[in-house]
């Protein structure tokens, strides 16, 4: 694995397995028994096109377990649980499926994907998806993200595209998780 750790808390690498042979490669992408698992209700794969860019999004309901079986990306990470040691920690990295990692992405931690080549992003949920939930984030290149990015005019999506600032996002995920956590305590 290149990348060590993630100083973010909650966030962690998973060592994942690649068996590779002339025929291509089977990737072990989550086990149950791996100490950072969690319980997964819902799988989903992202096949993005290079210069394609999802996020910044954020989520109050699920944490996610990324695992990239095919491509390379650069990941960006940043943490707007204000209760965390870790606020406002923001990184970002180059993964590649040679690297034999998955990365553990906590309820709470913002986080976008610059595709540098065709690439297949798979990620498990540990709650199912809500569509009322899935409207957190901000613009890929907010300045108060902290990340550098070696791309210009990338595709986003319309809903990306018109993404808020940094402390839109903030304020915004604030009034959701105290949302959620009301309506799951009815």
């Amino acid at each position: 694995m290149n990348q060590r750790n993630i100083d973010i808390v909650g966030c962690e690498l998973v060592r994942v397995v690649a068996n590779r042979d002339g025929r291509g490669c089977l990737h072990e992408i989550f086990r149950e028994s791996w100490s950072e698992a969690f319980p997964t209700v819902q799988w989903n794969a992202c096949s993005s096109a290079s210069n394609v860019v999802r996020g910044v999004h954020v989520h109050v309901d699920y944490d996610e377990f990324y695992t990239l079986p095919h491509g390379r990306v650069v990941l960006g990470l940043v943490d707007i649980r204000r209760e965390s040691p870790s606020f406002r920690k923001s990184v970002q990295f180059e993964w590649s499926d040679k690297d034999g990692f998955a990365v553990v992405v906590p309820k709470g931690v913002a986080h976008v994907v610059m595709f540098v080549e065709r690439s297949v992003l798979v990620f498990g949920l540990s709650d199912y998806w809500h569509a009322e939930y899935d409207i957190l984030g901000c613009r890929w290149d907010d300045p108060e993200l902290g990340f550098e990015w070696n791309c210009k005019e990338p595709v986003v999506s319309c809903r990306d595209s018109k993404s808020g600032t940094f402390q839109d996002m903030l304020s915004n995920f604030e009034e959701a998780s105290h949302s959620f956590a009301k309506s799951t305590r009815q």
